[in-house]
């Protein structure tokens, strides 16, 4: 069993390691963009898995059912005590009152807290993302997500490790129902 502070551990060491690779955002081009990124995890050219590689798949309406967005699912893989969930988002424009520059929470209209979470069905645990250091999750950020209509956006966010006899999992994103049954894989280290 993890504890708590085993847990932050693993997951301060994450943020640092991410941010060196760009994986959590800000390419040191200036502070602004730096700040701008802590806190996400919007994947990097070269850092994504493929996204015709689709494990679990979903679409659904959204701005009162004038639009709909598509989520694939493109990985849940487990590196050590942490298991990164891979996804791509492709919003369709809305039939009418779409945004000009849509983002995350304001497109999909939902509140503060976590975009997403795990239900290991095998072990009836709920997965939340998890934090850093200074308290922020390791998701893309909601407010600076920008999407566009039409265009698929890939994007990452950091759980908790499942334990290893777990297979598979449900995936919520966002207020949207659950994409159900979506395969664990393990990284070499971990299988």
């Amino acid at each position: 069993m993890r504890t708590p502070l085993k847990a932050s551990v693993c997951a301060v060491a994450l943020a640092a390691l991410l941010s060196g690779c760009g994986m959590l955002g800000g390419d040191g081009a200036d502070e602004k963009d730096e700040k701008k990124g802590q806190g996400q995890a919007s994947q990097e050219p070269g850092t994504a898995p493929k996204a015709d590689n689709v494990i679990g798949e979903a679409t659904f309406d959204y701005h009162g059912g004038k639009g709909e967005v598509k989520f694939e699912i493109n990985s849940l893989t487990v590196r050590g005590d942490l298991l990164q969930m891979d996804y791509t988002v492709t919003p369709g424009k809305p039939s009418s009152g779409a945004m000009r520059n849509p983002y995350v929470r304001k497109l999909f209209d939902v509140g503060h807290g976590e975009s997403a979470h795990l239900i290991d069905m095998a072990n009836l645990r709920r997965h939340s993302i998890v934090k850093d250091g200074n308290g922020d999750y390791l998701e893309p950020h909601p407010w600076d997500t920008d999407l566009t209509y039409g265009e698929p956006k890939q994007l990452s966010v950091i759980f908790a490790a499942p334990p290893e006899n777990t297979e598979a999992m449900d995936v919520y994103l966002y207020d949207f129902p659950p994409i159900m049954n979506v395969p664990v894989t393990r990284s070499e280290g971990d299988a």
